[in-house]
């Protein structure tokens, strides 16, 4: 008698204690581990800010790739961050941490544009400075994701990586005509740090809390997220790229909601 097999979600057959488990169970502990989203999430914008420094694509690719991180995270955080808290702690309260992060990273992000003169602006510091302060929430909650099923960290993390690392590319790209490229690469390394440490301190803090607060953290990261798309993201893409962004969205959208 042969032993029993069973499929999993990835289409491989499985024999109980043969090499197909191993693998498996091998994959699963790397995809829940929080180091390899914190790894991810750093290297994506150091990759992207070398690019930018030391290969300067088209601006309109750079724009296009920014987009498909954009349509990526719509439905990260309509799925995995404000659904669950909806659910969870009821409409209002999800709504109003929803609204909350909104207005509070909406501003920032306003502060920002007003502290980034036209030079600054021009030279990629106002939005090293944005992903900087957005990557704080967003990689927080996509630690806090962890504690349970890891393929809605999994999805968030794709956005994520494409969105920061496309933005840290145009960035990159400026800031390194002006600031030189050893300042630049430092000044995106502060950033990779920053939100890879976000991602643990989700990790490890807010799972203890209580439901209630989880969600409520959850619903505000979704806020912050929505700020950034609306006031950063889909802006500078469509600037760049014109009505291609809309393919392009279309694509992260579609790859996101297939994860």
């Amino acid at each position: 008698m042969f032993p029993a097999v069973h499929t999993v979600g990835l289409g491989l057959a499985v024999v109980p204690g043969g090499a197909g488990t191993v693998l498996q169970t091998g994959g699963s502990e790397l995809l829940s581990n929080p180091w390899f989203y914190a790894g991810v999430s750093a290297l994506s914008l150091l990759v992207g800010s070398a690019v930018g420094i030391w290969v300067s694509p088209a601006r309109r690719w750079q724009a296009a790739l920014l987009a498909v991180g954009g349509g990526s995270l719509v439905i990260s955080l309509a799925f995995e961050l404000f659904g669950p808290a909806f659910r969870n702690i009821g409409e209002y309260p999800a709504s109003g941490y929803f609204l909350v992060g909104i207005v509070v990273f909406g501003a920032l992000d306003v502060a920002i544009d007003r502290w980034a003169d036209d030079d600054t602006e021009e030279n990629g510091v106002g939005l090293w400075a944005s992903v900087t302060t957005d990557g704080i929430p967003e990689n927080a909650a996509m630690g806090s994701l962890l504690a349970g099923d890891f393929h809605g960290a999994l999805a968030l993390l794709f956005g994520l990586a494409v969105t920061n690392g496309s933005q840290s590319m145009m960035s990159g790209t400026n800031m390194a005509e002006t600031h030189g490229d050893r300042k630049t690469m430092a000044g995106w390394a502060v950033t990779a740090v920053v939100v890879s440490g976000a991602v643990i301190a989700g990790y490890r803090l807010l799972p203890p809390l209580p439901n209630y607060w989880i969600a409520a953290v959850r619903a505000f990261a979704a806020g912050a997220i929505l700020a950034s798309l609306a006031g950063e993201i889909y802006p500078d893409a469509y600037e760049e790229a014109g009505p291609y962004v809309t393919l392009a969205t279309a694509v992260g959208f579609l790859v996101t909601f297939l994860l």
